[in-house]
């Protein structure tokens, strides 16, 4: 069991998981002692399971994609296996397995700089999976906003990470090796870093900075075990009718002002809304779930239930 000032300090991670321990400790009236050895008992109870860096690949030329494949007659270790090769890609963003639940099995989020490289890419990771392939779901995201569990600590205004129109901003190759290793791991140092990459501690810092001040990195942060926080977190892609576009708008503003949820992302294709929030139980998943009904139910022509089981990077 976690307590408020635990999710207090998830809070504070979320929104820079690379502040010092002092700050972090400041922010949440501990001692820093006291905050370090919570943190640890964090991640030894897997609530942080790993800390990583939000990309902001639509600021270096990049359109986003998600990929969602249905398989059948493959186990979860082959489906990992197959999706740390595909990770190798720099397009590739992100990978999850899906709970059985879901009518999808995998997500994919890819970025990409043309049409062309994204329908290349997509045949690739297909013809990975073969014949295990049942269906397959792709649309393209529009703008999103991200929140990263503002609910931990709702007395706090929480950062938010918004993905839109795509920009041409250059970088460098070690800008590239400086985003996979902090994908990788966002805790640690610039010294750590200049050794594994062989440059100065200063280059790095100078680069780290550089992508931060173009919004490039967006943030560093944890991925945490909702669950064990006490949240079950519940995911919908959704085919809306375009013509009700207004109201889709003001779903998204409605989105923004419920601490609740977690993002949502308008896209365009087979699907073009999608969503996710945090409930404590049924009686709140009811109550949330009414509210979107009362907000785009009628506009609504198809949804998909997603649940995450683990993430693969």
């Amino acid at each position: 069991m976690i307590n408020q000032k635990d999710k207090e300090i998830l809070f504070e991670l979320l929104q820079d998981c690379r502040k010092p321990v002092a700050k972090i400790a400041k922010a949440v009236k501990l001692p820093p002692q006291t905050t370090a050895y919570r943190i640890k008992k964090l991640e030894d109870q897997n609530i942080i399971k790993k800390y990583t860096a939000n990309i902001n690949y639509s600021k270096i030329g990049f359109s986003r994609h998600s990929l969602y494949l249905d398989l059948k007659g493959i186990d979860a270790n082959e489906i990992s296996s197959y999706l740390k090769q595909v990770t190798d890609l720099n397009e590739v963003g992100c990978c999850y397995m899906l709970h059985e639940v879901s009518q999808w099995k995998v997500y994919i989020s890819v970025w990409t700089k043309t049409i062309e490289r994204y329908d290349e890419i997509q045949t690739k990771i297909i013809k990975k999976f073969k014949k295990h392939v049942v269906n397959y779901l792709s649309f393209q995201s529009v703008k999103s906003h991200t929140f990263f569990s503002r609910r931990l600590n709702t007395k706090k205004k929480a950062q938010v990470d918004v993905k839109g129109s795509v920009e041409n901003i250059e970088i460098k190759d070690l800008d590239w090796k400086i985003i996979h290793k902090l994908k990788q791991d966002s805790r640690k140092t610039s010294l750590q870093l200049s050794h594994e990459l062989k440059t100065s501690i200063n280059t790095i810092t100078r680069r780290i900075k550089f992508l931060q001040d173009k919004d490039i990195i967006q943030r560093f942060y944890p991925i945490i075990d909702m669950n064990k926080v006490g949240y079950r977190e519940y995911t919908f892609i959704s085919r809306i009718d375009p013509s009700y576009n207004e109201e889709i708008e003001k779903f998204i503003e409605y989105v923004k002002s419920d601490p609740r949820f977690v993002i949502v992302i308008k896209a365009v294709g087979y699907v073009n809304l999608y969503y996710a929030f945090l409930a404590e139980d049924n009686e709140e998943l009811k109550e949330i779930r009414g509210k979107i009904e009362k907000r785009i139910g009628k506009a609504t022509l198809q949804e998909y239930k997603i649940e995450v089981d683990n993430m693969v990077s």
